[in-house]
């Protein structure tokens, strides 16, 4: 009995522990998914796109080791993980072998990525050290890596290295232990010369002082460089392009002026560019062409300027005066073409014409140039002329010899035509060095009075017709009067539709006092000697 008694107390003892170890084991399992569920939350609730570090904390490669340290308040992006799970403990930081724990770091909006400037060429040198490396934002430290690192070289100026880390500029001081090693991280070709236009006073007060250029002026110059291509730096970037830290695409100008004042300012804040005050005293080097700007620097040399060619200009005198070139058709007798025309020049005259222009550092002015002088909102160098040529018909056009734009292309140099829109497509004449401009629609052409068919119409047919050409040139700057014929309807025609500046003949040159609605011009025939060419341009 006393034997059943035992057994029946030896097995509640029994049961009894297993009922705890069960309960223990329950319990403990309910513990860990408490545990587990509480840490994936806090995973989950650090986890995100972006995140910010919340105190100086340790950098771990994939098997948990310390390589380098990340800091407070710094910003990452993370590797997207999909499925947050409990392996999630340390979360990858995008692009990079680098881990960060989960508590260390909160979420955060979207940041703010820096972005390179597309006007900078990466140098062909690399930042390498083996040691350990620290990379500032700001002055502050970011990260630092304990094995070093091998990246290239943005920038640098005499105390520091900058490099694209993180999707941040970081920079790092130059010391002993990091070396620069040269690496082809770039195919383009920097720069080796830099254009620095000087301007010495910008506003609109200039007093016939020539080194006063006014904000109209100016305004056109700095659009038309934007438009082609050139951008501006700022002293900074000069200086670092002087020291070879920072290697610049091509078409970078460097602006500088003696007086930068708030109209200065408001200008280059309104035209989005780079004006700096600068002691134009050291500027000229090997690495420079520096242009003084005058006002009568016309926006056809700076350009010439920008690309740092030689320009000569010569002031205005005061009553000066203007050839205004008329052409009409061109041909090539060493081809075999003809023209019996007492206005047809043959394209080795033309291109004597040209040459002969050039040689002698004549400005070959846009009739943007040309309307802007006749308005005084610019000067322009003494030895100026104008091409025009009317009509498009022979060797004006691609479609009927193509003379006039190959020698203006070759040449690089401007002229107008004055095309009857009616007659011709107008891509046929489409080209950078050719403005095209009103000859009427279709009033090129004797009327019944006698006289030129725009004399004979009346106000309102000359108008209509004016403005059927002017719907298909898209421009209303110039007008040339068909065989230089006009009366007091027609200039009133042309005014009415906004037309600033027509032309007729007369064999002189045309200066600021001509009347602007009948500007002279010389009429060159297919007899013109060079000597006679001479005279004409000088």
């Amino acid at each position: 009995m006393r034997r059943v008694v035992i057994n029946i107390k030896r097995k509640k003892a029994t049961f009894k522990i297993i009922i705890s170890i069960i309960l223990i084991i329950t319990i403990s399992f309910i513990f860990i998914i408490y545990l587990n569920n509480k840490t994936l939350k806090a995973i989950n609730k650090a986890y995100n796109k972006y995140i910010i570090v919340n105190k100086d904390s340790n950098l771990y490669n994939s098997n948990n080791k310390v390589i380098g340290s990340i800091y407070k308040n710094t910003k990452l992006e993370l590797n997207n993980l999909g499925k947050v799970g409990l392996e999630n403990k340390y979360l990858k930081i995008k692009n990079t072998n680098y881990y960060i724990y989960y508590k260390d770091v909160n979420k955060t909006k979207k940041i703010n990525k820096d972005k390179l400037n597309t006007n900078y060429i990466t140098l062909n040198k690399n930042l390498d050290t083996k040691n350990k490396i620290t990379l500032y934002k700001n002055n502050k430290k970011y990260i630092t890596l304990n094995k070093g690192l091998n990246i290239p070289i943005k920038y640098m100026d005499n105390d520091n290295y900058y490099v694209y880390y993180l999707n941040q500029i970081l920079s790092t001081k130059k010391n002993k232990k990091i070396k620069e090693l040269s690496n082809l991280n770039s195919k383009d070709k920097p720069i080796n010369k830099i254009s620095i236009l000087v301007y010495d006073s910008i506003n609109n007060t200039c007093n016939n002082n020539f080194n006063c250029i006014n904000n109209i002026s100016f305004t056109d110059q700095i659009n038309k460089l934007k438009e082609n291509g050139y951008y501006t730096i700022t002293k900074n970037e000069y200086n670092l392009f002087l020291n070879k830290g920072l290697a610049l695409k091509n078409k970078a100008i460097f602006i500088v002026t003696n007086n930068l004042d708030d109209n200065v300012k408001e200008l280059a804040k309104s035209l989005n560019i780079n004006i700096e005050k600068y002691d134009t005293t050291n500027l000229n080097n090997n690495m420079t062409s520096v242009y003084q700007i005058k006002n009568y620097s016309t926006t056809t040399n700076i350009l010439k300027m920008a690309e740092g060619q030689d320009v000569k200009e010569t002031p205005p005198t005061k009553n000066q005066g203007v050839a205004v070139l008329n052409y009409h058709f061109f041909y090539d007798p060493t081809i075999g073409e003809q023209c019996n025309e007492v206005i047809c020049l043959t394209t080795q005259k033309f291109r004597e014409h040209i040459r002969y222009l050039k040689e002698n550092n004549f400005l070959i002015l846009t009739m943007d140039e040309f309307t802007k002088w006749m308005y005084n909102e610019i000067d322009i160098p003494e030895k100026s002329v104008l091409i025009t040529v009317d009509d498009g018909a022979m060797g004006t056009g691609k479609h009927n010899g193509n003379k006039l734009i190959p020698i203006l292309e070759e040449n690089k140099v401007p002229a107008t035509l004055f095309l009857i829109a009616g007659w011709w497509d107008i891509n046929n004449y489409k080209s950078d060095y050719l403005t095209i401009q009103s000859h009427t629609f279709d009033m090129h052409q004797y009327g019944t009075c006698g006289k030129g068919q725009l004399v004979c119409a009346n106000y309102e047919e000359a108008k209509t017709d004016l403005k059927k050409s002017l719907d298909i040139i898209g421009n209303n700057t110039s007008f040339c009067y068909p065989f230089y014929s006009y009366d007091d309807e027609a200039i009133q025609a042309i005014k009415d539709l906004g037309i600033k500046i027509a032309f007729a003949g007369g064999n002189r040159k045309a200066t600021r006092n001509s009347n602007k609605y009948i500007i002279p011009r010389y009429p060159i025939q297919a007899d013109i000697t060079m000597d006679e060419f001479k005279k004409i341009v000088n």
